[in-house]
């Protein structure tokens, strides 16, 4: 698996690349779950990239340029999938993180947001993805942001179990 995370990052760089090309001043970010992807370092390896990025004519045609073939909403090259998503509410403020990897700046939704994300599925009773935000939690917390979280989560249940997690990890 630590093999296709190295080709997904590569891609990713890649898609970076052509779009400066471009002459387009922002790059994709990384959101859902291969934002988690990033943020474990690949110990919850996900299949598929998905990016958020406004132009998408653009970024379907530096795809396709790249050699990935369109089937349906998916782009695929190879072992390689990437969904181009259309979700911008998932960065309401324009928040996300610029992480480095090899010497190459790539755009990852923000690390409060991906938890918010996540939370929809967990307070509907995943506990999967529960134990996945209390392991985030707990590897990130000093630097979470949980006053943006209780900010910005718009379901009150959210916001209980966010406290709840947080008492239980650090109490």
């Amino acid at each position: 698996m630590k093999y296709l995370l190295e080709e997904q990052i590569k891609a990713i760089k890649q898609i970076n690349n052509e779009i400066k090309k471009a002459k387009y001043r922002i790059t994709p970010i990384i959101v859902g779950k291969f934002a988690l992807t990033v943020y474990t370092q690949g110990m919850y390896p996900s299949n598929m990239i998905q990016l958020l990025f406004p132009d998408i004519q653009l970024l379907e045609k530096v795809l396709k340029n790249l050699g990935f073939e369109k089937m349906g909403d998916f782009f695929v090259k190879g072992d390689l999938v990437v969904e181009i998503s259309k979700n911008f509410e998932l960065i309401p403020e324009g928040t996300f993180n610029q992480i480095e990897v090899d010497g190459e700046i790539i755009n990852v939704i923000s690390l409060e947001d991906l938890l918010i994300d996540m939370m929809r599925q967990c307070v509907e009773g995943d506990e999967t993805v529960c134990d996945l935000i209390k392991m985030l939690i707990k590897s990130y917390y000093s630097a979470i942001d949980f006053h943006s979280i209780f900010r910005k989560a718009k379901d009150k249940r959210a916001i209980k179990k966010f406290r709840e997690f947080q008492k239980t990890l650090y109490n």
